[in-house]
């Protein structure tokens, strides 16, 4: 492999990239969206076509990146991004979309891996850390006509000999050339200039001398060449020429020198040293010329002044806000922190900036006062605060620049270790899609029930059927690895999350079929109910009632009253080979919204109490004094299948009630957004798909008996040791919080599909099926994929949620700590072994005030006396303690 890539620039870290890689992140879906997108904003822009902006506006991802920029904690810099027009906020929303696209990193072949503060490697995009493998990466932008560069280059043989890769940048206004490089002309920055020059024309951007310097994907078409040699090239000679030089930061060009002014060719020159160039978004009105030392001013491998020019990339501040003056001491107070306190080095920085030359001119304005008074005012919070960190306007900032967090960059954090992105579990959907459909051939009923759908749907799908068909299967038992005494359930809490018109309704068509022999037994029970009422009501006053019959119903609707559906569940007892077992009771609904709504008061009050104790069957009772409700005690027997939105799920798990363990019981999967894409155009009628549900749901219903499946039982218990080392490396709390049930839900989800694949090894024994059968590597596959997406989901929709939970928790373990007694601390400094003058000496007291001190640790029962002795002819006592004082 020869060059690195990183597939989200915020938190991944630069991996080797592989032919497979590369071609596997440029035809990503997502890729297309957000460079298309990107273009489509720019263009609306550059054309004022006010009704694509108008379109663009209106877009569900702008306005989550709308959302995203409201919710800034800093008040100012919010307040700043609103004061934007429409137009600058589409610019700032398609420079995002760039940002988070995978960038790959020609120039080098790897990076040094380095230990986080959690114990695990991880390899930064870092000069310090890199390994050149020949490749020079040259970016010509700013031109009318990218093709007429390509068209350039072909007619150069030369140059083509050495070209690997060019390709259209995502704003359609640049060219990317990839070629190897010489090092007997020089370093990176040399070849760019020498290459630039016998192209002729054109003016290479000198902000790409630096090695590690970002390439974002492209899209397949725009790659109008691409030398399959690239992902192994590998030029041993460049490598040990210069790879110590840009690990000490030396980047600049040896032997040549960058256009200067008007951007005239340039020309060799092998008596000039190192040349400082100046970044592409420094101000173009700055007229001074900039000396190479401060050119050269790093923080940790960074540009400093590409991170200011993020930092007032919106706006700089001028003489009509009335700001130059304060923003000069915020940024002040932000360098004193990123470079340790250096006043001389930030103040020549500051003067570097136009505004704060702006005010020099003006009013003579002094710097070194400046700086002085944001020290100051650092000392101040160093008092009541040990660190110090900069303002999250300059961290925003440094993200943007470095493609990394302060955190990240400071102290080798990569991410929150139980959190999951968007993208991330975006991409993630489309993976687990991928395996579940590699198992279609082993579980045709896995394909059947994912029908219709995209591939990232298929996880939705496996969960919903999944969940219908261990309902199914209410009169099977299994023993888990944790007290395998007890025989085990089948239980599911499925919640399906996506916006609206997000494709939620395949779940509607899957309880159709899979719930229809659950549905048609419970007919006889509604119908008897029905009957029953209507004679009530028929009934006078004197009459005889009739007496209530008890009925089997085991679906219920959200608006089921409590009465009704503990009533309904201790009712549905069935006998299995000797033994009363209690059915799950069932329920369906498209809208959490709905479900929310109605457990709010009235006859739905309580409801969460059962379902928190339907995951484990745990036990509950009730005691009313109406006559409607039952006294008794009974076992939660309870699935649940539910759609909704993400707004919905907050409503149901928050912080409030995250301690509840609700999160941890739910099983979450997200459906994504469709980014604009239309579903297939389906006319042809297949009932052969939905017949073939419906037959192993009748199956599923006759099947009994206790389940032998050890083989996945000790495969989820494999699996969590392995991840549970994981959270102590990581030492994540939440990691080990959220792990714990998983291995239930990796089971409980796969064992419907297990059972259909070795339905031939199973028996008849009258009405049902049952018997052991032999589980495989390809079972153990299945669970495994199950348990790998109940955990990443779950961090992806509670991981934030559980880190703040201990966070909160170690704060008011903080909070009431109670502040340890002096009689304790007193009693702890006494030796094993002492006297009343030992008490006396070493508590500073008077000998009457030690004897009364060792009267009370007597009568607490804390010492003892263990001897005599004289002194001055008076008898004195010894006393040894006895036990742990805790007054």
């Amino acid at each position: 492999m020869s060059f690195c890539y990183q597939e989200n620039t915020h938190f991944s870290q630069a991996a080797q990239c592989s032919r497979e890689n590369f071609w596997k992140e440029i035809k990503k879906s997502s890729t297309r969206w957000k460079i298309e997108s990107r273009r489509s904003i720019l263009q609306a822009v550059a054309n004022q076509d006010e009704a694509a902006i108008n379109k663009w506006l209106k877009n569900e991802d702008y306005q989550k990146f709308l959302t995203k920029k409201c919710s800034m904690k800093k008040e100012a810099a919010k307040q700043k991004f609103m004061a934007k027009s429409n137009e600058e906020k589409l610019l700032a929303y398609a420079q995002e979309l760039k940002d988070n696209l995978t960038a790959f990193i020609f120039s080098c072949r790897e990076f040094d891996a380095n230990v986080t503060a959690k114990g695990t490697p991880f390899r930064h995009r870092r000069l310090a850390g890199c390994h050149l493998n020949g490749l020079v990466m040259l970016d010509i932008d700013h031109v009318d006509n990218p093709m007429e560069v390509w068209e350039k280059l072909q007619q150069n043989e030369a140059l083509m000999a050495l070209t690997k890769m060019v390709h259209i940048t995502s704003s359609k206004k640049g060219v990317r050339i990839v070629f190897a490089g010489n090092a007997k002309i020089g370093n990176l920055a040399d070849n760019q200039i020498w290459f630039v020059n016998a192209l002729g024309g054109y003016t290479p951007d000198a902000s790409c001398i630096d090695a590690t310097r970002n390439s974002f994907a492209p899209l397949e078409e725009d790659i109008l060449y691409i030398d399959d040699s690239i992902f192994d090239y590998y030029d041993e000679e460049f490598d040990k020429k210069y790879t110590a030089d840009y690990r000490a930061k030396k980047t600049q060009p040896l032997h040549y020198k960058f256009p200067a002014g008007d951007g005239a060719d340039s020309s060799s020159n092998p008596e000039t040293a190192a040349v400082a160039h100046q970044d592409g978004q420094l101000c173009a009105d700055q007229s001074r010329e900039v000396d190479d030392h401060e050119v050269e001013i790093k923080w940790r491998d960074y540009d400093i002044q590409c991170i200011i020019d993020k930092r007032y990339g919106a706006k700089l501040p001028c003489a009509a806000d009335s700001n130059r003056h304060n923003e000069s001491l915020k940024l002040a107070s932000d360098l004193l922190v990123l470079f340790d306190g250096d006043r001389k080095l930030v103040q020549r920085i500051l003067e570097r900036q136009s505004w704060v030359q702006e005010i020099i001119e003006e009013r003579d304005e002094n710097v070194a006062q400046t700086v002085a008074s944001a020290a100051e005012r650092m000392a101040d919070r160093e008092k009541k605060y040990l660190t110090q960190c900069p303002s999250k306007a300059m961290q925003e900032a440094i993200s943007q620049a470095c493609g990394q967090t302060w955190k990240q960059i400071t102290q080798g954090e990569t991410t929150d270790a139980a959190t999951i992105g968007e993208e991330e579990i975006e991409q993630w959907l489309w993976d687990w899609g991928e395996k579940i459909e590699a198992l279609f051939p082993y579980y045709p009923a896995l394909q059947d029930a994912c029908k219709g759908l995209k591939r990232n749907q298929y996880p939705a799908a496996l969960v919903v059927s999944g969940a219908l068909m261990m309902t199914l299967m209410t009169r099977c038992t299994y023993r888990f690895y944790h007290r395998p005494s007890k025989l085990r359930r089948l239980n599911a809490s499925a919640l399906i999350i996506g916006d609206p018109a997000s494709g939620k309704s395949f779940a509607t068509r899957l309880y159709e079929f899979l719930a229809a022999p659950i549905v048609a037994a419970d007919k006889a029970g509604k119908d008897t109910i029905n009957r029953y009422r209507e004679e009530m009501k028929t009934k006078g006053a004197n009459k005889e009632k009739p007496k209530k019959p008890k009925v089997v119903v085991r679906v219920h609707p959200s608006r089921t009253s409590n009465a009704q559906f503990i009533q309904d569940m201790v009712n549905a007892v069935e006998n299995v080979d000797g033994t009363d077992m209690q059915l799950h009771m069932l329920t369906f609904d498209t809208e959490l919204d709905n479900t929310l709504s109605v457990q709010k008061g009235g006859s739905w009050i309580d409801k969460q109490n059962l379902e928190l104790k339907a995951f484990h069957n745990e036990e509950d009772g009730q005691a009313y004094s109406n006559m409607d409700s039952i006294m008794q005690d009974f076992n939660v027997t309870w699935n649940y299948v539910y759609t909704g939105t993400p707004i919905a799920l907050k409503k149901k798990v928050n912080e409030q009630n995250f301690g509840s363990g609700l999160a941890t019981r739910l099983t979450c999967i997200p459906l994504p957004s469709t980014h604009f894409e239309m579903m297939d155009l389906d006319e042809e009628v297949d009932e052969d798909s939905d017949n073939r549900l419906l037959e192993w749901a009748k199956k599923l219903d006759k099947t009994k008996g206790e389940l032998s499946i050890k083989r996945i039982v000790r495969t989820m218990y494999d699996w969590t040791a392995r991840r549970m080392a994981d959270a102590k490396d990581n030492e994540s709390k939440a990691d080990e919080m959220l792990l714990k049930r998983c291995a239930y839900h990796g089971i409980n989800y796969s064992v419907p599909f297990i059972v259909m694949r070795h339905w031939g090894e199973l028996h008849q024994e009258g009405d049902y099926w049952c018997g052991e059968f032999e589980t495989d590597e390809i079972d153990d596959q299945l669970a495994e994929l199950i348990v790998n997406i109940q955990f990443a989901c779950q961090r992806h929709y509670f991981g934030s949620l559980a880190e703040k939970y201990f966070d909160d928790k170690l704060r008011d373990a903080s909070t009431n700590r109670r502040h340890r007694q002096r009689t304790i601390e007193d009693f702890n400094r006494l030796p094993e072994e002492f006297s009343i003058d030992d008490v006396a000496n070493s508590l500073h007291l008077c000998i009457s005030s030690a004897r009364t001190r060792v009267k009370r640790l007597l009568k607490d029962g804390a010492v003892v006396k263990c001897g005599e002795y004289v002194e001055n002819g008076a008898c004195k006592h010894r006393y040894k303690k006895k036990a742990v004082l805790v007054f």
